[in-house]
């Protein structure tokens, strides 16, 4: 009995000693990766050089707590906007295929991406959980809602489903995040950083499609608006010019 009890002493100091060592490991890991979402700010501040964008604040700046942010995409080198907005780290959503990729995987490996299905329907249930996780842990998720790259540089393409219900269920603002248009070596673009977006309303309650689909529709509304105006007052600029040159 006493050698029975003795066994079960060592091996709870034994599996009490690997959590300690495990928790040790993952603190590292952790300070690890702050370390390298600051590295990407930086990255993000050369990259402007290059590629310049004008930025519009909503805003002066986003507190502390955790967001769900959403950008149109147009190149890779988009990652760059939310890491300039943001000072805690991103964990992005991105296709599964990017995994593909040696220098890919390993990007995205240290990034901690979120693996997602191309087809975004929102059925990557997986997917799905681990955003929330890091939501409700205090941090954010960037989702790019077209679910891939905007080639044509038209309004915008249509969103895929998903976000809101990410936002909703854990009580998560929404940042927009709008490109004028696509990154252009040297050439000037702009980037509006809206405002955080809620919908307390539906808080706690049990959504239906309808619903979410609503509240994404409205986020989509706000950022081709915001994408529209600008062009057309950029428009009537030029116009502007062209009017008075002629007289």
């Amino acid at each position: 009995m006493e050698n029975s009890n003795s066994q079960t002493e060592s091996g709870k100091k034994a599996a009490d000693k690997a959590a300690l060592k495990e928790q040790k490991r993952q603190r590292r890991a952790d300070r690890a990766y702050v370390r390298w979402f600051a590295f990407l700010r930086f990255v993000a501040k050369v990259i402007k050089i290059f590629l310049p964008y004008e930025r519009h604040d909503a805003v002066k700046k986003y507190d502390d707590r955790p967001y769900v942010l959403l950008c149109n995409h147009f190149r890779m080198i988009d990652v760059a906007y939310p890491c300039s907005a943001m000072k805690k780290p991103v964990h992005f959503m991105a296709k599964r295929e990017l995994w593909e990729n040696g220098f890919l995987r390993w990007f995205c490996n240290k990034c901690r991406c979120i693996p997602v299905s191309r087809d975004g329907s929102g059925t990557d249930v997986k997917a799905i959980m681990q955003a929330m996780k890091y939501l409700k842990n205090g941090e954010n998720i960037m989702i790019y809602p077209e679910g891939t790259r905007n080639k044509d540089n038209v309004d915008m393409l249509p969103f895929k489903g998903g976000f809101a219900a990410i936002a909703i269920k854990t009580r998560t603002p929404i940042i927009p995040i709008v490109q004028s248009n696509a990154p252009r070596l040297f050439k000037k673009a702009h980037v509006f950083y809206g405002a955080p977006i809620e919908f307390p309303e539906y808080y706690g309650k049990k959504l239906t499609e309808e619903e979410i689909a609503d509240c994404e529709k409205r986020i989509r509304d706000i950022m081709v608006k915001t994408r529209t105006d600008f062009l057309q007052a950029e428009e009537a600029k030029k116009a502007a010019k062209r009017a008075k040159k002629s007289r």
